[in-house]
Order: C-alpha cells, then structure tokens, then sequence
C-alpha cells in the first residue's frame, strides 16, 4: 500500500484487525508525500493500493490509465492548521501575522506534497505570498512539517489538523477557513497491475466501515466536505 505520511497512524492500528478477519498478513505499507508516491508509482513501484491525500496526484494515475477501473472512491477529509512549538510563548497569531516578526521561518509541504498545496492557496487567499517568500521552509512530506515545528527548527508550520491531534509538541493557533483553499480530499484506488485486486478491493471498502471512520475522526479526520452542486 503506497500511502500519504498523514495517514499513518489509523491505518497501522487498522492493519492487524483487517488482516486477522481476513486470514491473510497484515498490509505492508509505504508512506511518503502523495505527489513522490505518484510518481514512484508511474515509474514502476509496487503497490496494491494508493491513498492519496490530495486529487492531484490521483488525476496523475488516472490519466495514466494505472487506476484499476471503478476502484477510485473518496474516503476522509481534513483541515488545514497552523502550529507553533508547544513550548513557544502563548500570544495572538493568525494568517495574517505571518507577514509580520513573530514568524521567520515558516514551514510548509514541498511541491510533491498536497498539504504544502493548500498551505500556497491559504497564502495567496491572504495575499500574502509575496511577503513571507523568504520566510518559507518547504519539505518533503507534512509529518517532516510538524517534526520540525514541535523541535522548534522553524517558527511555525502549516499542516493537517490530523497531525496536530496525533503528534506531540505542537499547539494549533489558527485553522484556514475552507473557503481559502481547495477542498481537502482523501482518496483511495486500486493499482491496475496489482496482483491482488479483490483483496485490494476489499482492504480499501474496509476504511469505510463504520469502525474505521470512528477511528479516522478521533485521530483528526473531519468528514468527507460536500461536494459543489
């Protein structure tokens, strides 16, 4: 299974329950940021499954003709959340402030990474991409985000609401209002030239039981947003 970093907690608790039911072994995984799984994929990395935290590299495999015909669904959504150390003096700081002193270098996805999409959406919302250019830190997926905000390498960092609640060392001081970025959707497909697709089929209609959607809310994951009429 070739997964978003985001996603890496609930489905390693979700692993051993899946497999135990199903009499097989557990699902080994390879976690990363969406867009580098993406291309792996397209150069040839095994997987059986792909759960992407962003459309874009899910169109990629799609018009790729890699995606197992009728596999794509949506499963999760999530928010997008700014984090400072938790150790960080408590004081006032939205979006806005990061033009000003309080932040000097901020922390956000790289271009293989659709956490730092929505992060450059929020920016350009606020207008503010110009003025925190050079404040930016960009890295290769959103857990290497939030490690380096809680070990206090950078001033604060933009991630998902999901890795606020499932790692420590991080305080969450302003959420992006939805209407500044892109909805934010989790998919999943089944990889054409996987060798085990009824399994693998089965393994991603197991993330939408009703168990492993408590697990995924309280691990952070917020429903699934409406989809414009």
């Amino acid at each position: 299974m070739s997964a978003a970093a985001s996603l890496s907690g609930p489905l390693q608790t979700l692993a051993a329950p899946f497999a135990s039911a199903r009499g097989v072994a557990p699902p080994r995984f390879n976690f990363g940021a969406s867009g580098l799984l993406q291309q792996q994929i397209q150069q040839g990395a095994p997987a059986d499954v792909f759960l992407s935290a962003g459309v874009r590299p899910m169109e990629a495999l799609q018009r790729a003709g890699l995606l197992l015909a009728g596999s794509r669904r949506d499963l999760l959504g999530n928010r997008l959340v700014m984090v400072v150390p938790e150790r960080a003096p408590r004081r006032p700081l939205d979006f806005t402030g990061l033009a000003g002193p309080a932040v000097g270098r901020l922390a956000i996805g790289d271009g293989t990474v659709p956490a730092g999409d929505y992060a450059r959406q929020v920016l350009d919302h606020y207008g503010l991409t110009g003025a925190v250019a050079r404040k930016l830190v960009p890295l290769g997926s959103v857990r290497a985000v939030a490690r380096a905000v809680a070990a206090g390498h950078v001033d604060a960092g933009m991630v998902y609401r999901s890795d606020a609640v499932q790692l420590g060392g991080l305080r969450v001081v302003a959420t992006a209002p939805a209407a500044s970025h892109a909805p934010i959707r989790y998919s999943g497909a089944v990889l054409r030239r996987s060798r085990q697709p009824r399994l693998a089929l089965a393994y991603l209609r197991s993330l939408s039981t009703p168990a492993a959607q408590v697990l995924f809310h309280r691990e952070g994951f917020p429903s699934l947003p409406e989809r414009a009429p």
